[in-house]
């Protein structure tokens, strides 16, 4: 990867959505620095990413902070061991929302809001508030380089799920075009390598969804009634049979949003095109 100067990241193994195996752990800043999603559960890699840390604190240089862009396992886990590793001990900082998500377990010392300000190491990075895959969820644009820590609204490798129960399509779309607004040099995702062209990328991705929408109306259209499960096949035709219940996750939320566009109702569990 091609990084903005001030900017590293360490790749650490996580039981994440596959394909993709690990989360990007990104760290910011010039001689004080702060540490963005610690990820991993695994204790060999909770101890990679803390002998990184280390390295850079024997170079002389100050760990001031851990940040979070929302509340999922696959990028807090790792949040506690790394603080603890260290005395004194940093604040770790996250949205309102996502603080009272990760509570009890991790204690959000440092409210990071929509729009705001903080300086790492030097560089000045601020929050944005896009919520959709998560409610609580940040991103990061670094000042200087423009470049924008995107947690889970993008991804280098494989795709991004919405599910019902934690987020929201409609939400999501919305975050995108937010994000589009930023005219951010880079994405540096949460999963994969870092994406070049954002503009394109984040068009492509709100392109993409409005297409899912369309192949699930044309599913229903042909089936006339449909739970999600019955519509993956039509939907996610490549879909291996043990990937069908996460198709159906996706599937739904798009449900969801036809239905608060009045193009779909739900009966007795199953979905329908409105008339």
């Amino acid at each position: 990867m091609n990084l903005p100067s001030g900017v590293e990241v360490v790749a650490v193994r996580t039981p994440t959505l596959p394909p993709a195996t690990h989360t990007n752990t990104w760290i910011v800043g010039e001689g004080t620095f702060t540490v963005f999603d610690p990820a991993s559960p695994y204790e060999d890699e909770q101890r990679r990413l803390a002998t990184h840390v280390q390295r850079r604190i024997d170079r002389g240089e100050r760990f001031e902070r851990i940040a979070l862009t929302h509340h999922h396992q696959d990028h807090v886990s790792g949040a506690i061991a790394l603080r603890d590793a260290f005395f004194p001990r940093v604040p770790i900082a996250a949205h309102p929302i996502t603080a009272a998500r990760v509570a009890p377990h991790i204690h959000v010392d440092e409210p990071w809001h929509h729009q705001e300000t903080k300086l790492c190491g030097g560089l000045s990075v601020t929050a944005h508030f896009t919520p959709g895959h998560a409610p609580g969820h940040l991103v990061f644009q670094e000042a200087r380089s423009k470049a924008v820590i995107a947690g889970d609204m993008v991804a280098g490798i494989g795709t991004i799920l919405i599910d019902p129960l934690d987020g929201d399509l409609g939400e999501y779309l919305a975050s995108l075009e937010a994000m589009r607004k930023l005219a951010a040099s880079m994405l540096l995702p949460a999963h994969g390598p870092s994406l070049t062209q954002p503009d394109a990328i984040l068009s492509f991705y709100i392109a993409h969804r409005h297409q899912r929408t369309e192949q699930i109306r044309q599913a229903l259209d042909q089936l006339g009634t449909a739970t999600p499960l019955a519509l993956v096949p039509l939907v996610y035709a490549d879909l291996p049979a043990e990937a069908h219940k996460v198709g159906a996750i996706q599937i739904t939320a798009h449900l969801l949003w036809m239905q608060r566009h009045g193009l779909a109702d739900l009966h007795a569990g199953s979905w329908q095109l409105s008339r």
